[in-house]
């Protein structure tokens, strides 16, 4: 008795589950999609056809079940399978909120002992030790080290996602042979 009310208790969910699901856009009728992400300014390809830069605003899409993708500075960071509905349904109103990522970048500097700065913000000084600043965003990033008078010297450091990038900046004023 107990196992057929479990089982008619989870018949009676399923059904109730596929009664919900949504049914699947129609393909191939004209629709208008809007797609915003953060960052802005990320790639944007909706059914392997290029969207341009976002945020994307009344673009002429077709409809059905297609594959969203965004890119941003070389990185995949959304790929999934989007419903597209026929004419500007407010459900064609797509919003990600996708995430850059993050890795660190580990500093000598010749002398030891200068301040640091990334994209022009003081991060840190060293100490005659390397110095290692976390959570920056992937991509290209300008390291200053400020050692005193005249002894300055920068890198152009490319970050990769969850990687740590060394990097030796000589602002020693010594000429290298």
């Amino acid at each position: 008795m107990r196992k057929c009310f479990s089982l008619s208790a989870l018949l009676i969910l399923c059904m109730t589950l596929l009664a919900f699901a949504e049914e699947p856009p129609p393909r191939g009728q004209s629709a208008v999609v809007n797609i915003t992400t953060n960052p802005p300014g990320s790639q944007v390809f909706l059914g392997g056809e290029d969207l341009g830069k976002s945020p994307i605003t009344n673009r002429s899409v077709q409809s059905g079940r297609q594959t969203l993708v965004v890119i941003d500075q070389g990185y995949e960071l959304v790929n999934q399978r989007v419903n597209i509905w026929p004419g500007s349904d407010k459900r064609n109103n797509l919003d990600f909120g996708t995430t850059i990522p993050k890795g660190s970048i580990k500093i000598t500097t010749i002398p030891g002992k200068c301040q640091i700065y990334i994209d022009g913000d003081l991060a840190d000084y060293t100490d005659g030790a390397p110095l290692t600043v976390k959570s920056l965003d992937a991509g290209d990033h300008m390291v200053r080290a400020e050692c005193g008078g005249k002894k300055n010297g920068e890198a152009l450091v490319t970050v990769k996602g969850e990687e740590t990038v060394e990097v030796t900046i000589d602002a020693s004023g010594k000429k290298k042979k």
